[in-house]
């Protein structure tokens, strides 16, 4: 009777542990909504109060930087391309000329 009450034991413990789990991630998700939800508010009422010439410095300055960003982007898919046109490439040279030799 003892072997069998353990498993019921155990099962049970685990289901309390996931039960555990599961309402602490929902709370920390929940915690961090609110958090981003605030930041997001805060910073949507500061430049709702800025005046229009500030307005537009902070509307250039953020799209210099995503263009910056995008101009990043793209020059790593662009080595990304060339890196894999090399490999491309080498691979070939070594097909044709050093594996026909052997």
């Amino acid at each position: 009777m003892n072997s069998n009450q353990q498993p019921q034991w155990q099962k049970k413990l685990e289901e309390i542990e996931a039960e555990i789990s599961n309402s602490s991630q929902n709370s920390i998700n929940a915690i961090n909504s609110e958090k981003s939800k605030s930041m997001f508010l805060q910073v949507k009422n500061w430049f709702i109060s800025l005046p229009a010439v500030g307005k537009i410095v902070v509307g250039l300055f953020g799209f210099a930087v995503t263009i910056s960003l995008l101009k990043a982007v793209f020059s790593l898919v662009q080595l990304a391309i060339s890196l894999a046109f090399l490999s491309v490439i080498v691979y070939f040279v070594y097909q044709f000329f050093i594996k026909s030799k052997s």
